[in-house]
């Protein structure tokens, strides 16, 4: 895992609760779709971005969205399409809603910007995973550990629960160095290549 640290002498303009959710994608209408919920949990605060990419190599990296840890309230309207479990109220900047197409492979890197008085971590993870038709999910980003978590939501007899399903790789270094140029240019990092 990797982790950096940062000093900064002045708080950044987004800790203002000021900042915009960023959404390049495009949620299908038609055909067979999932729903996805992107949350940032833990106990370092700061935004936590989602980077969706066509393929394992990262080629044509998306900014998917924009998520602020620990900020459970501000002015962000949340983004809900109706996933059992959501707790987080209807100004939540730390938890948003997709339509994904299922049954197709999606690659996303989520990593916690550096932000903040004082040390900050700056740290993140890939994940590659596909989702079932009809089915609901949540990517749990946390950011006191730095992991990604993959869970689908599952019910059974009107109950529904988080069940994991996979393990975002947090070892950067262990990547294609398409994958870790991307990494080093959003997060300012400077891990070497593989050769």
């Amino acid at each position: 895992m990797f982790r950096v640290s940062f000093k900064f002498l002045i708080v950044p303009f987004f800790v203002s609760g000021c900042a915009t959710t960023v959404i390049e994608y495009e949620e299908p209408t038609v055909g067979d779709r999932t729903k996805v919920r992107f949350l940032a949990s833990g106990h370092h605060g700061g935004e936590v971005v989602v980077v969706g990419f066509d393929n394992s190599e990262c080629e044509n990296g998306k900014n998917r969205v924009s998520l602020y840890a620990k900020m459970h309230g501000s002015f962000i309207k949340s983004k809900v399409v109706g996933i059992p479990l959501w707790n987080y109220g209807d100004y939540a900047a730390n938890a948003k809603e997709f339509y994904f197409e299922a049954d197709k492979q999606n690659n996303f890197l989520i990593f916690q910007r550096p932000g903040g008085l004082g040390t900050s971590m700056s740290c993140g993870s890939f994940i590659s995973t596909s989702f079932e038709t009809d089915k609901n999910y949540e990517i749990d980003f946390r950011t006191n550990g730095c992991i990604a978590v993959v869970y689908e939501i599952q019910e059974s007899d009107g109950d529904y629960s988080r069940v994991p399903a996979s393990i975002g790789n947090i070892n950067i270094s262990s990547m294609p160095n398409s994958c870790i140029r991307e990494y080093n240019d959003r997060i300012r990092t400077k891990i070497p290549l593989n050769n």
